[in-house]
């Protein structure tokens, strides 16, 4: 079976692979050398040229064909659970440039004003580049750029800037080529065009990725409280008022502008859903980035939502007990829920050496508000919290998450007689975030960590 027939079908494609004959393309191109005598020189090393940018083009129009089924999914990349209401603002079309060693595929894209994500793939056109491609060292800080034009005042016309963005490399069966998921993060200003860039190809080359924003809703606040500031020794943080003045949404993320007191308070908020529940900042988002200038106080702080959110699906938001509706109707007073506040359960000692701290499970449990239960007979835990049971077994590095086997880092422990395990299993069932308390004291090689408890942001 041909490669592309393997990866049609891998990738969920629907009915027969789309009818691409690299071997036609091989041989057109040849018979074209083949007619002029000037281009025999080096006959060998452009056949083989020939061939990897036959491959190249056809991990782009792969990448155009999947983007068009609604079977494969861009977002599932970035986001969990259903994702068919962000596929309408997916752009699904495979943008190329090529150099003399590698190609450079943006296989499609997504955003909003200020994040924009991106597959992307890396193909090695020559001996030299398919040799470096699977090296050690070819992801550096300059692998990639990502760029938008300028819009300072003094900028120059055409003049490009470069934008924060993060990356991680994806599985690929393409043995010439490498494949990764960029989030272009915090753009300063929206933009209707930015830029991608190899940092081994020739300078000038780059894809264009036209940008059109998903739809955003601004909520304005303008309310002052006390931040949130877990994981952080008071000594660190001094005064923890912050005010936010407003909250933008859109299906993919959540952006709060806000004044500070300190670079390490962070904002609590909440949603109120259209069906009337709460959903938590743990629950529902992760943060991916964050400025504070001292001079101002002014902070921005983003998070990405853990699954695609409709803005219809959202009610209002809720600040320092005051609720906020995305219709811009007058915010009223909501009821302090002590369940939701942040708390600290103790710490419990490695379950391996060099692995971090582990947690009391049945002190979390029970200080979250959920169930914990011990089979003696069976050395098993199960601990319920939101609709969700985790089974543990100490010495069983597999966890059972509603019937549903999970791995963990590490076995879970007896540690005088209470049951110890590793934070990630948790955080992942039930929503919640855990930091540790860490403080520095000292300087330089006589400095010394000193570790508090966990904290836990429900």
């Amino acid at each position: 079976m041909a490669r592309l027939d393997k990866l049609w079908r891998a990738a969920g494609g629907p009915g027969t692979p789309p009818g691409l004959d690299t071997r036609r393309v091989k041989a057109r191109v040849n018979a074209a050398l083949d007619t002029d005598e000037t281009e025999r020189k080096g006959y060998m090393t452009k056949k083989l040229r020939v061939v990897l940018i036959a491959a190249a083009a056809a991990v782009a129009l792969m990448g155009a064909a999947f983007a068009a089924n609604v079977m494969w999914d861009p977002l599932a990349y970035w986001f969990q659970g259903d994702v068919s209401s962000g596929r309408e603002y997916v752009d699904s079309e495979a943008r190329t440039v090529s150099g003399q060693d590698y190609a450079l595929t943006v296989e499609g894209s997504v955003g909003d004003e200020r994040n924009v994500f991106m597959t992307v793939t890396i193909t090695a056109l020559s001996d030299k580049a398919k040799t470096f491609i699977h090296a050690s060292d070819f992801i550096s800080i300059g692998t990639f750029d990502i760029l938008v034009p300028a819009k300072e005042p003094d900028a120059a016309d055409g003049s490009l800037r470069p934008v924060g963005f993060s990356s991680k490399e994806l599985k690929t069966e393409q043995e010439n080529s490498r494949r990764f998921r960029l989030v272009a993060n915090d753009l300063p200003y929206p933009v209707d065009t930015l830029f991608v860039c190899c940092g081994y190809m020739e300078e000038g080359k780059r894809v264009e990725v036209p940008v059109t924003p998903a739809p955003s809703v601004t909520v304005q606040i303008g309310a002052s409280g006390t931040g949130d500031y877990s994981g952080l020794p008071a000594s660190a943080v001094g005064s923890g008022i912050l005010l936010i003045k407003e909250v933008v949404l859109s299906p993919f993320t959540c952006q709060v502008k806000a004044e500070a007191a300190s670079q390490a308070v962070k904002p609590r908020i909440f949603l109120r859903m259209a069906d009337g529940s709460i959903r938590t900042q743990s629950q529902v988002m992760e943060e991916t980035g964050g400025e504070w200038q001292p001079e101002s106080r002014a902070a921005s702080y983003s998070y990405r939502f853990k699954e695609i959110m409709t803005l219809e699906s959202i009610a209002a938001v809720i600040v320092f007990d005051r609720e906020y509706p995305l219709d811009g109707s007058q915010s009223v007073p909501v009821q302090h829920d002590f369940s939701l506040d942040p708390f600290t359960v103790g710490r419990m000692e490695p379950l391996a050496e060099g692995s971090g701290f582990s947690v009391p499970v049945q002190e979390l449990t029970e200080r979250l508000g959920g169930t914990f239960s011990q089979d003696a007979a069976k050395g098993e835990a199960a601990c319920t919290y939101r609709g969700v049971t985790i089974v543990l077994q100490a010495g069983n590095e597999t966890a059972l998450v509603d019937g549903e086997a999970v791995g963990m880092f590490h076995a879970p422990a007896m540690q005088d007689g209470v049951l110890a395990a590793g934070p990630q299993v948790f955080r992942d069932a039930w929503g919640i975030d855990i930091y540790i308390q860490r403080e520095k004291l000292g300087q330089g090689a006589d400095a010394e960590i000193v570790w508090g408890d966990w904290n836990i942001l429900p």
